[in-house]
């Protein structure tokens, strides 16, 4: 019965956004190229690089290269050093991508999904940075951001009884294993697209027809597109309330990447749940950690 009210309450408010689209086709057909171009030139470059270079490294035996090297899990390592430095949705990409290769268990992959959860850092110290009077303020919300991840990698951690045997690959041909790549990586590249826009496009329709004060507004457009509501921080003068608008924006990640996340694990054992409920103690504790380094 809750499940059929669910359904009919999504599909009132799709019919009502159909009709509004329809009645502001030319502001949607707007918006729609603002955000395509915007996502081509800015998120598709960097995106597709990683995402092609993750697999190709899977294929070629990184995780045992790095196991055997450092002596640590190297699925685990590699990981967390990749979503450090791809930002978000990639660390639930590789930790899909390392479970269905029977590379890491079920409960390493509900694990990791807690705290892989980083921005990319060049665009927090490049473009977020410019919203300061210094880069030290960007450079503060990255490391609060990063330390907070770890303190939920620390106090989450539980030892398994027993790890999965690396598996070698011998004799892989680059020319099969090149276009797997490319096609997993656009497919998960059109997800982040897809439900991108879709939200944006919602954010876009509300401002249109609602006016709100200018903190529930940023509020608002960061909870469904947290790149738009960042920049828009702009509008708030107090640099310690800009900052912590963008720490939750970047730590819950908005509607848009927990919908990203949802389709990219669809189909795997790891449970969304295990996501959301760290995304909000990540808020908390890089929050915490930024006041307390921070002169009011």
């Amino acid at each position: 019965m809750k499940k059929n009210k669910k359904s009919n309450v999504i599909l009132i408010i799709l019919i009502c956004l159909m009709i509004l689209y329809i009645i502001n086709s030319t502001l949607i057909t707007k918006h729609i190229l603002i955000y395509t171009k915007l996502f081509l030139e800015k998120l598709f470059p960097a995106s597709f690089l990683f995402f092609t270079f993750s697999s190709l490294l899977i294929e070629y035996n990184i995780i045992e290269k790095i196991s055997k090297t450092l002596k640590i899990n190297g699925a685990n390592f590699y990981v967390v050093a990749m979503s450090l430095i791809s930002g978000f949705p990639s660390g639930s990409k590789y930790t899909k991508d390392l479970l269905e290769k029977n590379l890491i268990t079920e409960k390493s992959a509900n694990y990791l999904i807690k705290f892989t959860h980083f921005p990319n850092p060049i665009f927090i110290l490049g473009p977020v940075s410019l919203l300061f009077p210094n880069k030290t303020y960007a450079l503060k919300i990255l490391v609060c951001i990063i330390i907070a991840n770890f303190i939920i990698a620390i106090t989450t951690y539980q030892k398994e009884k027993s790890t999965l045997p690396l598996q070698r690959k011998e004799n892989i041909s680059f020319a099969k294993i090149l276009p797997k790549a490319v096609i997993s990586s656009i497919k998960t590249i059109i997800i982040i697209y897809g439900t991108s826009v879709f939200f944006y496009l919602i954010i876009t329709i509300i401002n249109h027809y609602i006016k709100l004060p200018i903190k529930e507004y940023i509020l608002m457009n960061g909870f469904f597109d947290l790149t738009n509501g960042t920049f828009l921080t702009s509008l708030i003068t107090n640099p310690t309330t800009r900052a912590l608008y963008i720490i939750f924006f970047f730590c819950f990640g908005g509607i848009s990447v927990h919908m990203q996340t949802k389709s990219i694990i669809a189909d795997t054992k790891i449970k969304y749940k295990n996501f959301l409920i760290a995304r909000i103690f990540q808020t908390i504790i890089a929050s915490i950690l930024f006041l307390l380094t921070t002169n009011w």
